[in-house]
């Protein structure tokens, strides 16, 4: 009720919204800009481990897999290459799994 109070007391006061809108403009808004853009505007190259699951058996391939820890932003695209073309058979992908688990 005390909140209340306050509110509807500074709300009914235009010099004291006046001069909190200033020091948003004035503060807030250049410094949230600042930060926005030092967060959004950064990049971490992922970090990559390629292991074999399974090993190569008679006709069966070996399996191989490939994971990425520790990037920003967190949309990443991951492909297989062999002899430097893109492979798009025989390849099976994961959603994300947060915190690597």
């Amino acid at each position: 009720e005390e909140g209340v109070k306050y509110a509807e007391n500074w709300n009914k006061d235009q010099a004291i919204l006046q001069q909190l809108k200033a020091q948003v403009d004035a503060f807030c808004i250049p410094n949230a800009q600042v930060f926005d853009s030092a967060v959004r505007d950064k990049t971490v190259k992922p970090k990559v481990k390629i292991s074999s699951v399974k090993q190569a058996e008679g006709n069966h391939p070996a399996v191989l897999m490939c994971s990425a820890y520790e990037f920003y932003p967190e949309k990443i695209k991951v492909s297989w290459l062999r002899n430097g073309e893109v492979v798009t058979t025989d390849v099976t992908s994961t959603m994300e799994m947060a915190d690597g688990d």
